[in-house]
């Protein structure tokens, strides 16, 4: 792979992921090695590793790393002292009952690829219940969930949806036709993949935004839906979007894979770092950016520094603001 070539999001996650099964021995690796075997650029080796080491649990990290060794082309990662389980953990029923609830909660979210994995988990708590019955945990769909149980039977069906849709400027319309393709699972929300018949094309709708959906049963899937090329891009940005530059510390790192930069996010300092993206609505940036306190900023432009500010006064005093439409 060129050098140049930067990985989507969800490889950037699979890449640390495989790093730690791979490096967790300890054993000394050579960056160029790692950088052949996973067939990714040397730099994405070494962005993996240094995310590693900022990562926390019950504020301590789990990976020991050398950070000089890193920049001189080496790594070794191991666990650190304080992670090691010392006995098997205890649960009250009360506990394993919470955990047998997410579980299967878990397993209805679409996009979930572990399923067996999460079946597994299920049993080893089942067993736990000695000589009780086993409680049984019921999901009732309402809201998302509901709506996403309509739309996979119109996608099995291969028919179109009717329903009201909220945008990213807030703009509603009412009875919008959408012939389903794919549910995606990205970050935070569930979006669905779906052939717009008003701007005849492909477009991603955040599921959350949907209303009054229903399925169409005389509209069925068109070819030309059929024949669209899916692509791994929830959003791709138009030539009027606005270009907005973030600041993050470890605590927001999340953001520079989630906002899929334009540019490779350059360092500040020893944690920061900088970035780029393309918005088409800066109101929107207010929830996205204040949930993480200080740990994300916005640098430029000014529009979209007061539409974070505004949203944080709003928040702080929503009585006596203008607030987006879409603020909770």
């Amino acid at each position: 792979m060129a050098e140049s070539k930067k990985l989507r999001d969800s490889d950037r996650f699979n890449l640390m992921l495989a790093l730690v099964g791979n490096l967790i021995d300890g054993a000394l690796y050579d960056v160029p090695e790692l950088a052949k075997h996973f067939r990714v650029p040397e730099s994405e080796i070494k962005e993996a590793i240094k995310n590693l080491g900022f990562i926390e649990i019950n504020y301590h990290s789990p990976y020991g790393i050398d950070f000089d060794g890193l920049e001189e082309g080496d790594v070794a990662v191991h666990f650190g002292d304080k992670m090691a389980i010392q006995e098997v953990p205890r649960l009250s029923a009360r506990q394993a009952s919470a955990l047998a609830a997410g579980l299967v909660y878990l397993k209805s979210i679409p996009g979930i690829a572990d399923v067996e994995e999460i079946e597994k988990l299920q049993e080893i708590i089942a067993s736990g219940f000695a000589k009780t019955k086993t409680p049984e945990v019921i999901i009732n769909p309402i809201g998302v969930d509901l709506d996403i149980r309509i739309l996979r039977q119109a996608i099995n069906k291969s028919l179109a949806i009717k329903c009201d849709y909220q945008d990213n400027k807030n703009e509603v319309t009412i009875g919008r036709i959408i012939e389903p393709l794919r549910i995606d699972v990205h970050s935070e929300f569930i979006y669905l993949r779906g052939w717009c018949q008003t701007k005849q094309a492909l477009r991603s709708f955040r599921i959350d935004r949907m209303r009054n959906t229903e399925i169409l049963d005389t509209v069925k899937i068109s070819d030309k839906a059929k024949q669209a090329e899916l692509d791994d891009e929830l959003y791709v940005p138009a030539e009027n979007d606005i270009q907005v530059v973030l600041e993050v510390q470890p605590g927001a790192y999340g953001l520079m894979y989630d906002l899929k930069p334009i540019a490779e996010p350059v360092p500040v300092n020893k944690t920061s770092r900088r970035f780029t993206i393309k918005v088409g609505d800066v109101r929107n940036l207010g929830r996205l950016v204040t949930r993480y306190g200080g740990l994300a900023k916005v640098i430029a432009p000014e529009e979209a520094r007061k539409a974070v500010r505004d949203f944080a006064l709003a928040a702080l005093n929503p009585e006596g603001s203008d607030s987006p439409k879409d603020a909770e």
